[in-house]
């Protein structure tokens, strides 16, 4: 857990960023689905006038981890173009749960989605109950309690085939629901995650897939 000193600069560091948003990201969010609204409710913003570990991701997109309290404990950010690596993060950054304050929600099921991204258009454009991991190796070992006492807990991973033939989404999917309670895997389409789907296909057509019965309450 960062020390209050720590969190209270991340969390200054977020809410700049999310103020000096750049109409770049704002362009590159909407092609993704996220609105302005939704990513002001998430926080989402530019990285401007870095603070020290941030320097080298200068007109990324911030996305910080934000508590159900309302503190930040770290951030991921995206590149807006093309280029590789596609995400990074500060060195030494411990995993956190992304979008957290989900857990709280009055609701019979969540989703544990790969991304945070791919969260934001669960939970923030979709209205669904819904946390986020980015990848396998940011899972960790104390984080399936968290989610005791749900009636399903729905596993979303990216279904990207590599050309070796291995699949990371799947390798997710498969690790989270072997260690969750009531947990049920959803497979997307091939090649296809969240975003990817609901571009495609529309806001009822993904909720239906999401959550299946639960999306006709």
């Amino acid at each position: 857990m960062a020390s209050n000193v720590q969190s209270k600069l991340l969390l200054e560091a977020a809410i700049q960023y999310a103020q000096e948003i750049s109409p770049e990201v704002l362009v590159a969010l909407e092609e993704r689905g996220i609105s302005e609204q939704v990513a002001a409710r998430f926080q989402l913003g530019t990285v401007t006038n870095p603070i020290n570990g941030h320097e080298m991701y200068e007109g990324w997109i911030s996305i910080p981890y934000i508590t159900a309290l309302g503190d930040c404990v770290g951030f991921k950010f995206r590149r807006t173009d093309d280029g590789k690596p596609k995400y990074g993060g500060p060195t030494g950054q411990k995993s956190h749960l992304y979008n957290v304050a989900d857990i709280i929600l009055p609701s019979p099921y969540i989703i544990i989605c790969e991304g945070e991204l791919d969260t934001v258009i669960a939970s923030g454009v979709l209205g669904l109950a819904a946390t986020g991991v980015p990848g396998v190796a940011a899972w960790k070992s104390h984080f399936p309690k968290l989610y005791n006492g749900y009636d399903t807990v729905f596993v979303v991973g990216d279904n990207d085939i590599k050309e070796d033939g291995s699949n990371p989404g799947a390798e997710f999917s498969k690790r989270v629901a072997s260690e969750v309670m009531n947990s049920t895997i959803v497979s997307l389409p091939a090649g296809m995650d969240i975003t990817d789907y609901y571009l495609a296909n529309g806001a009822e057509a993904t909720r239906r897939v999401l959550i299946g019965g639960y999306a006709g309450e």
